[in-house]
């Protein structure tokens, strides 16, 4: 804690933003490095911290962005933290925005090959096989299976 803070609820407030704000920049960074590395289901475990951190998060930034006398309490030092923090979280939010969208497509694209694969398999009852046979290959053919699709990451 900065000497700053412990003059003012508002320049405490501060150093709790940036806290917070270092350890969500933390969470990020892992969640991305996870997902980058396909293992999605690791990520899991984390997300009640991960929220609980966003809303502490939030509320501190709003409380601070309402302070009128913020500008005159914080020491200069703290307000180039803050700064600086706010820029790097404000990049690794991006950074995981876009490993969440790309691991999103990858499993979407896997999803349509499973359908595809599947509907390829049933053969349409009013098709004629090469035998001559209604329903082309109907005895070698499966029904397709049933897939349930859910669109979360």
């Amino acid at each position: 804690m900065t000497q700053a803070a412990k003059s003012s609820p508002t320049a405490s407030l501060a150093d709790e933003l940036i806290e917070t704000a270092a350890r969500l920049i933390e969470m990020m960074e892992r969640e991305t490095a996870l997902l980058k590395a396909m293992k999605a289901k690791e990520i899991v475990g984390g997300q009640a911290e991960k929220d609980r951190l966003a809303r502490s998060f939030e509320t501190r930034l709003r409380q601070l962005a309402a302070d009128k006398a913020a500008a005159s309490v914080v020491a200069p030092a703290v307000r180039q933290e803050l700064q600086a923090t706010m820029d790097r979280f404000r990049a690794a939010m991006r950074a995981n925005e876009i490993a969440l969208r790309a691991a999103r497509e990858a499993n979407e694209r896997v999803v349509r090959a499973i359908l595809d694969a599947a509907q390829s398999q049933a053969a349409p009852a009013h098709a004629y096989s090469a035998s001559g046979r209604l329903g082309a290959n109907a005895g070698e053919r499966q029904a397709p299976t049933p897939v349930a699709l859910d669109r979360r990451l």
